[in-house]
């Protein structure tokens, strides 16, 4: 293969995606803080959990789960249902989903494979 064809493809690569890469920044800056990426690991898991529950999980304080939770939330990438007294945090961006799949997160009964 000429360096031609190869500058070619990778041409070509970037260009399929070139739409789409400031949507990856943000995913990627959104998981690269330890705290935001145990809290989506725990949600992957456990869908469904409060914040008392993602806490206890992950060993965070609850004002600093709620404080990611919010910017997780703001970014599209939670959604929350409210549950009697509780509210319910569940992981809804289907990237980050793969992303988590790619770093092997864990499926549980809550969560089965798939």
């Amino acid at each position: 293969m000429s360096e031609l064809e190869r500058e070619q493809i990778a041409f070509d690569a970037l260009a399929k995606v070139q739409a789409t890469i400031p949507d990856w920044i943000e995913v990627f800056s959104l998981c690269a803080d330890e705290t935001r990426i145990r809290l989506l690991i725990a949600m992957h898991a456990a869908p469904g959990s409060s914040v008392t529950q993602l806490a206890e999980a992950t060993g965070l304080a609850p004002n600093t789960v709620t404080q990611s939770l919010a910017t997780l939330h703001r970014a599209n990438v939670v959604e929350v249902k409210r549950d009697g007294k509780f509210r319910r945090w569940q992981l809804v961006h289907p990237g980050i989903h793969q992303l988590l799949h790619q770093l092997q997160a864990p499926h549980s009964t809550l969560h089965p494979e798939h």
